[in-house]
C-alpha cells in the first residue's frame, strides 16, 4: 500500500498547482500558444508589448498565411513542417514591415499527443531592431564588390579631346559633387544611363543603391507599387539615386506625388533622362511642379558622331582586351551611328565573335558598314516580294495538283481541298485565259 503523502505516479511533486501562466508572464521573451485550428489561445505580456495588441482582443485569431488573415496572423502562422509535428524556426518580417527590419525569428515547438498534436508554443526573437551603428556597417566583402562595380563608372568613360566632350565631362564632375536633381537628354543610345551611374558612383550617395526605372516600359501602377507600396523603395531608405527614364510617361498624379517626395530635404538623389530637353517635355506631358523640382541641372549627352576622335578609347572601354586593327577605326569613323554608343558596342561584339583568332579586322565588320566606307561592293538589290502574287501562284499550283488527282473533276477537286467549287472553276478559267 503506497504512502498517502507520496506524489502521484507520473506527475512531479507540486505540478498540479504550477502557475504556468504566471511563469510565462515573468519572462521578457514574447511567448504565444496556438491551439487546434491554429487559433491563438494564450500570449504573455511581452507578446502584447511587442505586437501592440491585447490578448483579449486577439484570442481566437487564426494564424494563417492566407490573404484573409491579418498581418499579425500571417506573421505568426506555423509552417507546414510544424503542423506535422516537427519543431522549426522561421524568419518573418514584422507586421506592416514587409521589407524589414525588424524581422521576427519565431521558434515553433509543437506539443504532440498519441493521436496527433495538441497545440503549438511559439517564441519570438526580434532581429535588427536596435542594432548599434557598428553592427550596421557593410561587410568588407560587400564593400569590395561595391568598389569594384563603381570603378566601371568613372568620369574617364566620358574623357575625350573634342570640346563638347571635355565640357560634358566637367559638367558631370560638377553634378556629381552636388545633390541637385539632374536632367540628362540626348539621342537614344548616347549613354544617358551610364552618365547617371557616373554621377551616382562619384557623388555623395554612392554608398547607397542606384535604382533605374523605365517610365514607358512599366505600367504606372507597377511603378507606384514599387516606389510607394508596402516595403516600397522610397520608404526603405536604401536608395541613393533614383533614375527615371522618360519621366513624361508617368501619369500626372504620380508626377505630383514624386514632386512632393523629392521636394523634402532628405530625399534620394534624382536623375531624369529623356531624348528631349526638359523645356520641350514640360510643354508636353510634364506638370510644372515636376519640371521645377527635377530640372535644376540640365546636361546634354554628346552623341557618338561628336566623339569619333576618341574611338580607340571608346573601343577599349567597351570591350577591354579586344585587339582591333587600325583600319577598322577608319571604317567606324565614316558611319552615321544613329544608335550611338549602344550600336557601336553591338557591332564590335559581333565582330569579336566572328574573329576566330581574336584580332578584329575590316572583314569582320558587317557588310553594310564596309559598303558605306566604299571598301566593299554594293550588294545587288533583291527583287521586291509581292505577297499577293506569291499566294496566287501557290493557289494555282495546289488547285492544279488537285485537278490532276481527280482527272479534271472540279467538284471532287474542291472537296479534296475543302474549298468551294466556284473557286476551282475561277482558277481553271484563269489558267485557260493565260494559255490563250
Amino acid at each position: 500500500m503506497s504512502d498517502a503523502s507520496s506524489p502521484k505516479r507520473g506527475r512531479p511533486r507540486g505540478s498540479g498547482s504550477f502557475p504556468w501562466r504566471a511563469f510565462f508572464q515573468q519572462t521578457s521573451t514574447p511567448v504565444f500558444v496556438l491551439g487546434k485550428g491554429r487559433r491563438l489561445r494564450f500570449a504573455n505580456t511581452a507578446w502584447e508589448k511587442l505586437t501592440g495588441v491585447k490578448l483579449a482582443d486577439a484570442l481566437g485569431m487564426v494564424c494563417s498565411p492566407r490573404r484573409h488573415s491579418s498581418p499579425l496572423g500571417a506573421a505568426l502562422a506555423p509552417s507546414p513542417e510544424v503542423q506535422h509535428g516537427k519543431p522549426a524556426q522561421s524568419r518573418r518580417p514584422a507586421p506592416n514591415h514587409r521589407s524589414g527590419p525588424p524581422w521576427w525569428d519565431i521558434t515553433f515547438a509543437p506539443l504532440a499527443v498519441e493521436d496527433g498534436h495538441f497545440g503549438i508554443v511559439g517564441f519570438i526573437a526580434v532581429v535588427d531592431e536596435h542594432l548599434p551603428a557598428a553592427a550596421r556597417k557593410v561587410p568588407a566583402s560587400i564593400g569590395t564588390l561595391r568598389e569594384q562595380h563603381a570603378l566601371h563608372f568613372s568620369l574617364d568613360l566620358f574623357a575625350g579631346n573634342a570640346p563638347g566632350v571635355e565640357r560634358f565631362q566637367g559638367q558631370l564632375r560638377h553634378a556629381a559633387h552636388s545633390t541637385a536633381p539632374v536632367w540628362l537628354w540626348g539621342e537614344p543610345g548616347s549613354g544617358k544611363e551610364t552618365a547617371a551611374r557616373v554621377i551616382h558612383h562619384t557623388g555623395p550617395h554612392r554608398e547607397r543603391a542606384f535604382v533605374g526605372i523605365d517610365c514607358t516600359g512599366l505600367q504606372p501602377y507597377l511603378i507606384e507599387s514599387l516606389l510607394f507600396g508596402h516595403g516600397g523603395l522610397l520608404a526603405a531608405g536604401h536608395i541613393g539615386t533614383l533614375y527615371l527614364k522618360e519621366p513624361d510617361g508617368l501619369p500626372r498624379d504620380l508626377q505630383q506625388r514624386l514632386a512632393d517626395v523629392f521636394a523634402e530635404p532628405h530625399a534620394p538623389r534624382l536623375i531624369s533622362a529623356s531624348v528631349r530637353p526638359s523645356s520641350e517635355d514640360v510643354m508636353g506631358k510634364l506638370i510644372p511642379e515636376f519640371f521645377t523640382v527635377f530640372s535644376v541641372v540640365e546636361l546634354r549627352v554628346p552623341p557618338l558622331r561628336e566623339r569619333l576622335a576618341d574611338l580607340p578609347r571608346l573601343v577599349a572601354t567597351l570591350h577591354p582586351g579586344a585587339v582591333v586593327e587600325t583600319a577598322v577605326f577608319e571604317v567606324l569613323r565614316v558611319q552615321p551611328w544613329p544608335g550611338n554608343i549602344r550600336e557601336l558596342s553591338r557591332v564590335l561584339a559581333e565582330a569579336i565573335t566572328t574573329a576566330a583568332d581574336g584580332r578584329v579586322g575590316v572583314n569582320h565588320l558587317p557588310q553594310e558598314l564596309r559598303v558605306r566606307a566604299k571598301i566593299a561592293p554594293q550588294l545587288p538589290k533583291l527583287p521586291a516580294l509581292n505577297l499577293e502574287t506569291i499566294l496566287q501562284t501557290v493557289e494555282a499550283r495546289v488547285i492544279g495538283l488537285a485537278l490532276a488527282r481527280t482527272r479534271g473533276n472540279a467538284t471532287k477537286a474542291a472537296e479534296l481541298l475543302g474549298i468551294g467549287r466556284a473557286r476551282v472553276v475561277r482558277q481553271v478559267r484563269a489558267l485557260q485565259g493565260k494559255a490563250e
